[in-house]
């Protein structure tokens, strides 16, 4: 099994238990004299079968992630994902700012007005940038996840 075809399998787990524990909540109680579809032992039985086999791919997930090297390059597949992630963060934080900038406009004369404290000119080569690097490094991601074998 290819590494992307094991994170896919782990988001459908990850679901399935979702579903499941929402299936449990709702079945714990019912009115007197309704029945259920499936005993309230079964629905925990195969949530605790799931619960195992996510268990057990998350590991190998991450294990693999931690020994696989990114396609052409001596990076770490675990320190690509953490750039990864370094990069969303600082894409919502400019995205977050420039957002900002779009105050709303004074009503009044008497209303204070606001001045921008950034350039947002620079502020939005920076952000344009940061996703550049994002959508490649994500690229890189996605072709070692379909060449790494799990």
């Amino acid at each position: 099994m290819k590494l992307a075809e094991a994170l896919l399998l782990r988001r459908d787990l990850n679901n399935r238990l979702f579903q499941l524990r929402n299936e449990i909540s709702s079945s714990v109680l019912v009115q007197e004299g309704d029945t259920l579809d499936r005993s309230i032992t079964e629905l925990f039985k195969e949530y605790d079968e799931i619960n195992q086999q996510y268990s057990e791919l998350v590991v190998a997930i991450n294990r693999k992630n931690a020994t696989a090297s990114l396609a052409d390059s001596a990076l770490l597949l675990m320190e690509a994902l953490e750039q990864r992630e370094q990069l969303r963060r600082k894409h919502a934080l400019l995205t977050q700012a420039l957002d900002e900038t779009k105050a709303a406009p004074r009503m009044g004369r008497n209303e204070i007005r606001l001045v921008r404290t950034i350039d947002t000119k620079t502020l939005t080569k920076q952000l344009n940038a940061t996703a550049k690097q994002l959508r490649e490094l994500d690229g890189k991601i996605q072709q070692t996840n379909w060449l790494v074998d799990l």
